[in-house]
């Protein structure tokens, strides 16, 4: 039985009793109710569901925790750029913000609390939507200038889309796999640092990531029957997540190629391309308007960044949480879920094509030099479902990938919350590890199958303890 939806404990309740026409809607409600709550059926629901509710609860406390502290202000100075953007074509319908591009050739010099900006326009290094939300908080709060934008407030933007994302990863990996694997991806992904610090900063990534798995969500709900006003929607999101940031081109690449191994009929087919088109294609008619020769120039000039090889190495081997390297172990466990996930595509597509897509996206695109994290935000979700799916699926089939979560989760919390407060010598080491490793080898060489079992649950528990630990004291380096 699926606990967390009755359903078919009501079906076999309506044959076992034989409840029939002979009785009336309301009446036949009654009895299935009754008899659910005498199985516990309504009291586990509840309780499952007041769980999601308090995890829910958690993540959003991490995310406010000194949000308007950590990351400091000018950690990265793009967050003033999109707040600029929407707050200058909401007032005075003109892109206007800051660039050090070398082509504008309006300019002026703006230098706020000790930050310096030089302001250009017409603005084109950035699609405009996300500036939007944070521009237009500003302006609705009163702060009507440059001068008067406020990381405490444009923040506030970026931390409801993370807890958006949050409720889609839950939904995600609960319609893919199952309640408890939604579960441990919520607390994955509501508890991980680098996936919580870099979910507060106000740039466009917070903006696609609820995008992107709002699209995929549907998809999972109306894959076996896309009509044409679905089709027209799922069209919308793929055009407003190009308008988010020229990388959204992902969700149309991968609806696009959900759409085709599903067979989906020709026309709902087409009315989804030329919607997303059209709305691709609007966002060039902007750069027209405006300045078509500037916006050409501009995306000349971002597409002669150096990249190469090494963007890859950058990618797999050096987390970042805004600026600066943070060797969080769920960064490299979560890459290596997704990689993990391609042996299983049939069942794991809806997770790895969309993933894949995006990091293939990063490699062709993204600069080799620099340290950028918030390009990696829209992967966050993706390794906290994968990462779930396969430590649930190691417990129940006590297999050794658990051992991979004990080795790059575990190695980096010794460090985070032990050799850095305490220090770290060579034998405490060593001690450590057998205490990490050697209780759940003992358990799975002798076949204590039960043991492994709760030994395995208690190590993901006790790391999300950790988690919420290092999240809720993290200080961003100066």
């Amino acid at each position: 039985m699926n606990i967390i939806n009755p359903a078919p404990f009501f079906h076999k309740v309506l044959i076992q009793h034989r409840i029939g026409a002979g009785l009336t809607h309301a009446k036949k409600i009654i009895m299935i109710l009754t008899h659910a709550a005498s199985n516990g059926v309504l009291k586990r629901c509840w309780i499952k569901f007041l769980t999601v509710i308090f995890v829910l609860v958690l993540s959003l406390i991490l995310r406010l925790h000194n949000y308007e502290q950590y990351p400091q202000r000018g950690a990265t100075s793009d967050e003033y750029t999109y707040a600029f953007l929407g707050m200058s074509l909401l007032k005075d319908h003109i892109p206007i913000s800051w660039s050090s591009f070398p082509v504008y050739e309006n300019r002026r010099h703006l230098t706020i609390k000790k930050l310096y900006f030089p302001i250009v326009w017409p603005y084109f290094d950035h699609p405009p939507l996300s500036g939007f939300l944070t521009g237009g908080l500003s302006l609705l709060v009163g702060h009507d200038s440059f001068e008067k934008v406020d990381l405490k407030t444009i923040r506030l933007v970026p931390i409801f889309l993370s807890m958006l994302s949050s409720i889609l990863v839950f939904l995600i990996a609960f319609r893919l796999y199952s309640y408890k694997t939604a579960a441990w991806a919520l607390l994955i992904y509501a508890t991980t640092t680098i996936f919580v610090i870099n979910g507060r900063i106000a740039l466009s990534e917070n903006l696609l990531t609820p995008l992107f798995l709002l699209s995929l969500y549907l998809f999972s709900l109306f894959e076996k029957k896309i009509s044409y006003i679905k089709a027209i929607m799922f069209g919308i999101l793929s055009g407003l997540a190009f308008w988010t940031k020229e990388l959204g081109i992902v969700i149309f690449l991968a609806l696009f190629y959900l759409f085709k191994k599903n067979n989906l009929k020709l026309k709902p087919f087409v009315i989804f391309t030329a919607v997303s088109f059209l709305i691709i294609v609007s966002y060039f008619l902007y750069g027209a308007y405006y300045d078509w020769v500037l916006f050409i120039k501009i995306w000349s000039f971002q597409s002669g960044r150096e990249i190469g090889p090494q963007t890859l190495h950058m990618l797999l081997n050096n987390p970042i949480i805004v600026n600066k390297p943070y060797m969080d172990g769920w960064y490299f466990f979560g890459f290596l879920s997704i990689f993990y996930s391609l042996l299983d595509l049939k069942k794991n597509k809806l997770i790895v094509v969309p993933s894949l897509l995006y990091f293939l996206l990063l490699i062709f695109f993204l600069t080799r030099h620099g340290e950028m994290g918030w390009y990696v935000i829209p992967l966050f979700p993706f390794m906290a479902i994968a990462s779930a799916w396969i430590l649930v699926e190691s417990i129940e089939n006590r297999n050794w990938h658990i051992f991979s979560l004990l080795l790059f989760v575990g190695m980096a919390q010794i460090k985070f919350l032990y050799e850095d407060i305490f220090g770290l010598t060579p034998g405490q080491f060593r001690i450590i590890l057998v205490l990490l490793l050697g209780p759940l080898l003992v358990a799975s060489l002798f076949n204590r199958e039960k043991l492994f079992k709760i030994l395995s649950n208690a190590w993901f528990y006790i790391f999300i303890i950790g988690n919420v630990i290092l999240t809720y004291n993290y200080i961003h380096p100066a």
